[in-house]
């Protein structure tokens, strides 16, 4: 109640012209550019601002990057994981896919900076192959810099976020293993019709999880990572909020953009966990 609810009076001031001197209650409704009270004034210049498309298709296209890629990661460690014999030499191989992830991101952000700097492994790399320039380094090489992201979000998470999956591997009947082995059923086939379908109430549960949150992407990373050259297709929701909302301190406008991205996340998680509760039976609530 105090840390979750409590805070959501502060969504009152997406519909007013909220003044820091006056506080929530006291400030005065928005007002539309002629004077008019208009409570969903900020919800439509947000719309109306010609970074609206560039802004909500970045945060997409990385979200979506981030399904396909980043969140099958850790379900492909697990099972490769499991795979392994060795006891000590998978407690060694675990403990180091999981340091990544306890690194700073200042830290992770700084190392990704000076690899793709013109001078680092990488931007040397890609001059000598002819991709970039002589002197160019590719982190703000638009054409780059969503991989970069992606790329970097693999190897920071996957460790950590297979600890998961590994547990829900662990609780999987060794018996219907045995089953199989008698009855001929090679890899692929324990795979698909032991292994995957004993752990999809778990994918499913952080695949919902994953959706919902499709608005709200990794601002930390690419707050730390973008630059001007990059805006047009580094910029998301969450670093616009950023820039202009402590920035240049608009927070009604902000907080309108904010209660958007809540109130769309909530829908797809409602939708997506319906669709999952009629057709998979593995769901939410």
């Amino acid at each position: 109640i105090i840390f979750s609810y409590f805070p959501m009076v502060g969504l009152g001031a997406a519909f007013k012209d909220y003044k820091p001197t006056q506080g929530i209650f006291g400030s005065p409704w928005a007002e539309n550019l002629q004077g008019q009270t208009d409570i969903f004034f900020h919800f439509k210049t947000f719309f109306g601002d010609p970074y609206f498309g560039r802004l909500l298709r970045n945060t997409l296209i990385f979200s979506l990057l981030d399904l396909l890629f980043v969140f099958p990661a850790p379900i492909i460690l697990a099972l490769l994981m499991q795979s392994i014999q060795n006891k000590k030499y998978r407690r060694v191989t675990q403990t180091m896919v999981y340091m990544p992830y306890f690194i700073s991101m200042v830290v992770v952000c700084g190392i990704i900076r000076d690899f793709t700097s013109s001078s680092g492994i990488f931007g040397v790399l890609f001059q000598k192959l002819g991709i970039v320039s002589d002197g160019a380094g590719i982190l703000g090489d638009t054409r780059f810099f969503r991989w970069i992201v992606i790329v970097s979000n693999i190897w920071q998470g996957t460790g950590y976020g297979s600890i998961i999956y590994i547990a829900a591997l662990c609780s999987i009947d060794v018996t219907l293993y045995e089953a199989a082995d008698i009855d001929g059923a090679g890899i692929a086939a324990r795979l698909f019709r032991i292994t995957l379908p004993s752990i999809m109430s778990t994918i499913m549960i952080f695949l919902l999880l994953k959706v919902a949150a499709i608005l709200n992407y990794n601002f930390e990373k690419i707050h730390l990572l973008y630059s001007i050259p990059t805006y047009e297709v580094g910029d998301i929701l969450s670093t616009y909020v950023y820039r202009i909302g402590i920035e240049q301190g608009r927070i009604s406008y902000t907080t309108a953009i904010s209660l958007f991205n809540s109130m769309v996340g909530f829908l797809l998680l409602i939708v997506c966990n319906a669709i999952s509760r009629k057709f998979g039976g593995n769901n939410l609530f």
